[in-house]
């Protein structure tokens, strides 16, 4: 059974916006490094 054409397009909608969140936070982490490390609790020796 094929999903409803609005039922696709909410799903396409919301990983997008999942796509764009991540691409977001890895951009955030690229310009603070420190930030990154710390939510994963690593020490940057650097």
């Amino acid at each position: 059974m094929k999903p409803f054409p609005a039922l696709r397009w909410f799903l396409a909608g919301v990983a997008a916006a999942l796509l764009l969140l991540v691409a977001l936070w890895a951009f955030l982490a690229y310009q603070q490094p420190d930030l990154l490390l710390q939510m994963v609790n690593l020490r940057y020796c650097g």
